[in-house]
């Protein structure tokens, strides 16, 4: 693999650089002022938000009785789901990198999702983790980056599609605010936009190279504001980037759509199967509000990461599902929440703690460093 430089010209730190030898990844001292701030700011975001949240729900009925409307057969239900939920995540990447086993799809997935959930700055961390284990299965360091940008960029798409979707149709069949289908308009455009420029890329290297030169020069004017800024040269990367997603996609992009589509939706019924244990019905929360209650906590968590979008996600939920209910339905609503918050946060913890410890311990899934290569060197 081509050394990689910054643009300064000094050597790049890239996934390889954190794993040794046998794919497992070196320790590296970190900075411990970084380290307690990171902690900090994440977990005070999430204070807040939860503060902000009970204080809310107290104008409703006391929270604890959220808590009394959860059942016992609902929580192992909900639960179960939630396992349902974690096996609809591992198709896309089995599809997306050849030769990847759907076992082996599921211990990185879990264990990544496991750590992102519990530690700040836990997606940086956990995507470290996954290129570790893929490397100690004997992935090359390519492949896995191709795999990581198609799986992302589809996945991403996927979501702000059934975010524009959504947000469309509850304008249109309401309850919704005031002004929400200009709102809905304005986020189908530029969804449109963003797949019609995506398009274009993968068709063509010279409208890649081109797009690249004006994000430049883009990028240059941002950088007489924030000096410190040493943006990448887009007239490479964005190419590089077009060069893998192609390799990638020319034979699984409809399976890969197809899985990733079942893996939002299967998400999303999980918190519709919630609501209804709740005795919110259909005609109080539309599937359509689901949809877009999900579709919100995806953008929040990118807005504002906290690990597992603790605190964010539950404040975005109840305000979504609970808006223009009477206060009668409130208490209802939060139990729905946190029931979902169990079955997609709680209950891959355990899971990827298990897995990650499997894979730490266990020798046997090991192979040499890039001895399962998926594309020749010179594809």
């Amino acid at each position: 693999m081509p050394n990689v430089t910054t643009p300064d010209g000094s050597p790049a730190s890239t996934p390889d650089d954190d794993i040794g030898d046998t794919g497992l990844p070196k320790d590296r001292p970190r900075g411990i002022i970084r380290r307690i701030f990171s902690g900090l700011l994440s977990y005070g975001v999430v204070i807040v938000a939860l503060l902000f949240l009970f204080s809310k729900m107290e104008g409703a009925e006391n929270t604890g009785d959220a808590f009394a409307l959860m059942t016992w057969e609902q929580v192992v239900v909900i639960s179960l789901l939630g396992v349902f939920n974690l096996f609809t995540n591992w198709p896309p990447f089995v599809v997306a990198l050849k030769g990847l086993r759907l076992r082996e799809a599921a211990v990185t997935n879990t264990a990544s999702a496991a750590l992102s959930n519990t530690v700040p700055e836990g997606g940086a961390v956990a995507t470290g983790l996954n290129f570790a284990m893929l490397r100690s299965w004997g992935f090359a360091l390519d492949d896995i980056t191709s795999e990581v940008i198609v799986t992302g960029v589809w996945s991403q798409m996927t979501k702000f599609t059934l975010l524009a979707v959504s947000l469309a149709a509850v304008s249109y069949y309401g309850p919704a605010p005031e002004n929400l289908d200009g709102w809905a308009l304005l986020l189908i455009v530029l969804v449109v936009l963003a797949a019609v420029i995506l398009g274009l890329i993968l068709r063509s290297e010279h409208f890649a190279r081109k797009l690249g030169s004006w994000t430049n020069a883009a990028l240059r004017m941002v950088r007489k504001v924030i000096k410190r800024m040493k943006p990448p040269d887009m007239t490479t990367e964005l190419p590089r980037f077009r060069a893998q997603m192609v390799q990638s996609l020319r034979t699984c992009w409809f399976r890969l759509s197809l899985t990733m589509i079942a893996s939002q939706l299967t998400t999303i019924f999980v918190l519709g199967v919630a609501c209804r244990m709740q005795g919110l019905d259909q005609s109080t929360i539309s599937w359509w509000t689901i949809t877009l209650a999900y579709s919100c906590v995806v953008l929040a968590s990118l807005l504002i990461p906290t690990p597992g979008g603790l605190g964010v996600a539950e404040v975005v939920l109840v305000a979504v599902l609970g808006y223009g209910l009477p206060e009668s339905q409130q208490t209802a609503v939060l139990a729905a929440v946190l029931l979902y918050r169990l079955a997609t946060f709680l209950v891959p913890i355990p899971i990827g703690l298990v897995t990650y410890l499997y894979w730490r311990r266990s020798t046997k899934w090991r192979r040499p460093v890039d001895s399962r290569r998926v594309y020749p060197l010179d594809a």
